[in-house]
């Protein structure tokens, strides 16, 4: 009786201890990098989430030394694509992780990193494979295509769509799809939201393209334009409020954009031909890095505002791509948005003359 009650107490245990360590790897992520030798270098770990400036960039960037054969680095558990970095002996090793809950086992061989056997991972490199995202990335803004290339990159779009249909719960999906698909319009998302499974409504990816469905849904034509309230280029206190009854013309810009430092001698001229009571103009930088060297070398006559993290003005327009210029009316509304295919001078006759 004794040992009938013993061998229970041991497989109880047994079990206990299985349960724990599961939920320690459900309940964490870990990265373990092993190395042959003890070696000394750094693993930076990219951030997944958008960075606006440089100095977000770095703040939102892991990095950790490497001072043995096996360094670890626990995440959070958030299912998301991240890029990573390993610098060794002056030597860059990169690969993409999608990562979750679990343990990451990674190793280097033949100049490559290597992922051993991990669920999520391979579930993302068996899309990779079928859908071609990581070749996609590569050649996507190439001018000088084969044709067989050319014939994937035409492809590519409408591959990812059926895709949807067939894995509707895929996390690793979500994350090709947002990465594509962030620019289509309203119609195209609802699409893809509604093809996906609500089990996967939390992804991080897929609630980034619903938000983007609820702004571009805000800003659509006639309706009223989101209120913003941001600093200057002298340091003021600027809001949309402030332009109640009037015409305003609202521009988004960076310093680094060649389209947009390119329209700014007909946004001039514009200026110049009507008065601020028939037109105001205002440019949002989407970029705080060298704005205001920006502002004083293009000589920009008119209200000069900055966006930031908090307001995010730009995502509440649902901007992702500059120049991005907004027409509102002295009621408020959205009345206009330029297009690029005609001229933004004479578009904006047909209303205001």
């Amino acid at each position: 009786m004794k040992i009938k009650l013993l061998i229970l107490i041991i497989v109880g245990a047994i079990i206990t201890s299985c349960n724990n360590e599961n939920k320690v790897i459900n309940d964490t992520c870990v990265i373990n990098l092993n190395l042959d030798a003890v070696q000394t270098g750094e693993i930076v770990i990219k951030p997944y989430q958008n960075a606006s400036t440089l100095e977000e960039f770095e703040r939102l960037s892991i990095k950790t030394p490497i001072k043995s054969n096996l360094t670890s680095i626990t995440l959070d558990t958030i299912k998301v694509l991240r890029a990573i970095d390993v610098l060794i002996d002056k030597k860059k090793y990169s690969t993409e992780l999608f990562t979750g809950p679990g343990v990451y086992d990674l190793s280097i061989v033949d100049n490559k990193i290597i992922v051993k056997n991990n669920v999520l991972q391979n579930e993302f490199e068996r899309l990779d494979s079928l859908l071609g995202y990581s070749k996609f990335q590569k050649i996507q803004y190439s001018r000088s295509l084969s044709a067989a290339d050319s014939i994937f990159k035409e492809n590519y779009s409408s591959n990812l769509l059926k895709a949807i249909k067939e894995n509707p719960k895929s996390h690793q999906l979500a994350v090709m799809i947002q990465k594509y698909f962030w620019g289509a319009d309203l119609e195209t998302i609802k699409t893809i939201l509604s093809d996906f499974d609500k089990s996967v409504y939390n992804n991080y990816n897929l609630k980034m393209l619903v938000n983007r469905k609820n702004n571009l849904e805000k800003v659509a034509l006639g309706q009223q334009a989101p209120i913003f309230n941001l600093k200057s280029f002298e340091g003021n206190n600027v809001s949309l409020k402030d332009y109640k009854g009037k015409y305003v013309l609202i521009d988004f810009w960076a310093y680094w954009c060649g389209p947009c430092i390119k329209g700014f001698p007909e946004l001039k001229e514009i200026r110049k031909y009507y008065t601020e009571d028939q037109l105001s103009i205002v440019s949002i930088s989407t970029d705080k890095d060298k704005w205001v060297e920006a502002v004083k070398k293009h000589q920009l006559p008119w209200t000069q505002l900055l966006d930031n993290s908090s307001a995010n003005v730009s995502e509440k327009y649902a901007v992702t791509a500059i120049p991005h210029l907004v027409l509102i009316s002295p009621a408020g509304e959205i009345i206009y948005k330029h297009d690029y295919h005609n001229v933004l001078t004479e578009e904006l006759k047909k209303i205001l003359d």
